[in-house]
């Protein structure tokens, strides 16, 4: 699966739909028929057996078929998956089939707590179907979502500012070692490349070479960033309010009063703090790579083994049928999945003051903020902003070059979804930074060829990398607007993208501006027993680093560093 001369990538995308077959049978029946895929529970029932060393992957494990002795049928397990549009399988469905709405449903009766987090590219996509503002399409979700169990649904804007002021800190740190000579070294890697996308992350770590890796940004994804926090300071935020409720239930002076509030809450004989284990956390997202993130072994909340940050990742159009399911007076009898009547743009709206549309610290969205939904940069937000966001920062902290009153203009280079950005001296136009953004597979062997070069071909300092074509608002799991199936051209694609960009940019705060940022951060040095103090000395600060880092490691090496492969070292 290494990249070479050879390879021809086309317009591939993070997910390709139900298959029973391999696109790539590596293990064949005896009378040489393709293998076949079983389910994700039959596949961990079996064990892996010992395989030696090959130079090329087999990620296919093996069991006897029950009808016919004399041949093998494959298993693939959700770890073993690349994320590179069905190399391996094309029945992402079926490996992914615990990261489902019928596993959201089943398992939010179970749970005492239920979180749900829809990133801004969901709702963005959401709203579009609906045709309403990205506001009013939250107030719907929440309240559909709530008639299904969640007690409590989030935006995740002030982790993804988190996430952006890590990623330029790290930028800034990199940048700066390099100019003192020590490009050698782990901090000095440049170009820097973006963490967040989960389908580049897994490919680097399970196919590219392993000297790719020390350029990646070691910082967690927004959406492992938001995972930790809901399990930890939401979930004390939540047992405080419950603990205060207990005391004035018992109070007199308050009796009357909480009687009447209990009315719309749902009592608990023995009530005793809920723990991490008892939070059901789920993510509404763009892409159906963002599952396969959610159950990186190394993604769990700290001091609690085997609790998930991200226990269950539905995407837009997911989220879509279970809208649905929450709807009422559906006819029953139509036929279809859902008709008129359970469309999301007919569900009531949650109210903005109320308990269930809320943020981290479970405050109210209309309170100590300008707007109940913020955005980060002002600009090319379509993926996260990151590209935006550290171009900005970065030619005012390196350079005291202030780009604020001008949108960056991103100028493409050999297709649509490779697109470069530099910031020249204004006397002697030299080049000071050049950043690029590298959207789609196709993209990837481009990037990683480049990788190290220092000449005018070189990548230059910092690289945003999307595994999907046209970026996070693109992604597979997002909803298919009727007007544009079947239409494939780029003018179509880019015209649509643009009108979700458009949709997206809510209110924009800068990251270091979000009301949440700061409390964050003090909150995080408080889980270290770090001192807390201004923004600016907890952003890339280690303590930070050490509760918001990721440990990205390559799988074609084994422990020793030999460059070889084999089932064991792909298993995480």
């Amino acid at each position: 699966m290494a990249f070479s001369g050879g390879v021809k990538l086309g317009d591939l995308d993070d997910f390709i739909g139900l298959s029973q077959e391999c696109v790539k049978p590596l293990i064949q029946a005896a009378d040489g028929a393709k293998a076949q895929l079983q389910s994700v529970s039959e596949a961990k029932a079996v064990p892996v057996s010992e395989a030696p060393q090959v130079q090329q992957p087999n990620l296919i494990k093996t069991k006897q078929s029950s009808s016919d002795p004399k041949a093998q049928i494959g298993q693939v397990s959700l770890s073993d998956c690349l994320a590179c549009s069905g190399c391996v399988t094309s029945a992402e469905t079926v490996l992914l089939q615990e990261q489902s709405g019928e596993e959201f449903l089943k398992r939010v009766q179970a749970a005492r707590l239920t979180v749900v987090s829809i990133s801004a590219e969901a709702r963005t996509s959401l709203a579009a179907y609906t045709k309403e503002s990205p506001l009013m399409c939250m107030r719907k979700a929440a309240e559909g979502l709530r008639r299904l169990g969640a007690a409590y649904v989030l935006d995740a804007s002030a982790a993804e500012a988190v996430a952006l002021l890590e990623g330029k800190a790290e930028f800034i740190q990199r940048f700066k070692a390099t100019s003192g000579g020590s490009s050698g070294s782990r901090k000095g890697r440049l170009p820097l490349l973006t963490s967040h996308c989960p389908g580049w992350t897994l490919y680097a770590e399970k196919v590219v070479d392993p000297s790719v890796l020390p350029h990646l940004s070691p910082i967690r994804p927004p959406q492992i960033v938001q995972g930790r926090l809901v399990k930890t300071c939401l979930l004390e935020a939540h047992n405080r309010r419950q603990l205060h409720r207990r005391w004035r239930a018992s109070n007199p002076l308050f009796a009357l009063q909480s009687q009447l509030e209990s009315r719309f809450r749902k009592p608990e004989a023995s009530w005793e703090p809920v723990k991490p284990s008892e939070v059901y956390h789920v993510f509404v997202q763009p892409c159906y790579d963002r599952k396969i993130e959610a159950a990186r072994p190394s993604f769990e909340v700290p001091g609690e083994p085997g609790i998930k940050e991200v226990d269950t990742v539905l995407t837009a159009s997911e989220l879509l049928t279970l809208l649905r399911e929450s709807g009422e007076d559906c006819c029953g009898g139509c036929g279809k999945s859902a008709c008129e009547k359970t469309e999301p743009s007919n569900l009531p709206p949650c109210p903005p003051h109320s308990e269930v549309l809320t943020d981290l610290f479970l405050g109210n969205l209309q309170a100590r903020r300008p707007a109940p939904l913020l955005c980060a940069v002002q600009g090319n937000a379509g993926s996260g902003g990151f590209l935006e966001h550290v171009f900005r920062e970065a030619a005012r902290e390196l350079f005291s070059i202030d780009l604020s009153a001008s949108p960056l203009s991103l100028q493409k280079k050999q297709n649509e979804d490779m697109r470069e950005v530099l910031l020249k001296d204004p006397k002697t136009q030299k080049v000071l930074l050049r950043f690029t953004a590298a959207y789609g597979f196709r993209n990837i062997q481009n990037v990683i060829r480049r990788i190290g070069k220092v000449n005018g071909d070189a990548l230059g300092d910092f690289v945003e990398i999307m595994a999907c074509p046209g970026g996070c608002l693109n992604g597979g799991g997002q909803i298919a607007e009727k007007a544009d199936e079947g239409e494939k051209s780029q003018a179509a694609r880019r015209q649509r993208l643009e009108s979700l960009e458009q949709l997206l940019l809510e209110t924009c705060v800068p990251p270091a501006e979000h009301p949440l940022v700061l409390p964050i951060y003090h909150y995080i040095a408080t889980q270290v027993s770090a001192p807390q103090g201004p923004l600016n000395s907890l952003v890339g600060s280690e303590a930070a680093r050490g509760w918001l880092s990721a440990d990205w490691r390559s799988l074609k090496v084994d422990s020793e560093g030999k460059d070889v492969m084999s089932s064991a070292v792909l298993k995480w």
